[in-house]
């Protein structure tokens, strides 16, 4: 047995370690995630690429306070459902919470997790491919979601998940993403305030940068 568990756990390192340089298409985007769903169970950080607890919390508490959460809440890319554990463990108030992830082992796992919970939802679903309706939730949330990239064009891509789901959202939205230039092996970055006044241009949104000129990742608020 000790072999065997040996072996596994060096699989579940390279597994971890392991990344790819893009996705075709969203689609390949969830099988990446739902084959991590399946190596490496058992330990979320390890599926969902962050290195720790602390710094996915991190991560929350910069989004909530550049847009705290009111009404309906969309969290597109949510992974496993962490961000429901954070809004209750804060007591940050919401109507609902509505999941959206393209692995579909993911959206499986995260709705066993909060089967109880009737204001909560998950949904197996392609943005891209099948956009939000207008005005469908109130406040949204995407969080480690756009590093990869995705299609031929990738900066087209995020794009168009940040257009929809800022539409989708009557409030606004956060999205994060990485910084040029701060980390080595990052292969698809933006400059905070470029990709910020792309927002403001094309989507003619209100816009908010949390960049501490430290981190790798930094985060934008779009208000209405």
């Amino acid at each position: 047995m000790k072999p065997l568990r040996s072996i596994a756990k060096k699989l579940k390192k390279r597994m971890f370690r392991y990344t790819p340089s893009g996705f075709p298409d969203p689609e390949a985007c969830g099988a990446f995630y739902d084959a991590r769903v399946g190596l490496l169970s058992g330990d979320d950080m390890m599926v969902l690429e962050y290195s720790g607890v602390e710094a996915q919390k991190r991560l929350f508490a910069r989004a909530t306070d550049l847009l705290p959460p009111q009404g309906r809440v969309l969290d597109l890319g949510c992974g496993l459902g962490h961000l429901i554990a954070y809004l209750d463990e804060k007591k940050l108030l919401y109507a609902a919470y509505h999941g959206i992830d393209v692995s579909s082992r993911m959206i499986d796992e995260a709705s066993k997790r909060y089967s109880g919970r009737d204001n909560i939802s998950f949904e197996h679903r392609d943005v891209l491919e099948n956009p939000l309706p207008p005005a469908s939730f109130d406040t949204g949330y995407i969080l480690s979601v756009l590093g990869y990239p995705i299609g031929d064009d990738p900066m087209d891509s995020m794009m168009a998940i940040i257009e929809n789901s800022f539409s989708a959202c009557r409030s606004g939205i956060v999205f994060s993403h990485l910084v040029s230039g701060r980390k080595a092996g990052l292969r698809f970055t933006t400059v905070p305030q470029e990709l910020a006044a792309r927002c403001e241009d094309e989507l003619g949104a209100k816009v908010e940068i949390d960049d501490d000129g430290e981190d790798f990742t930094y985060l934008i608020a779009l208000r209405h």
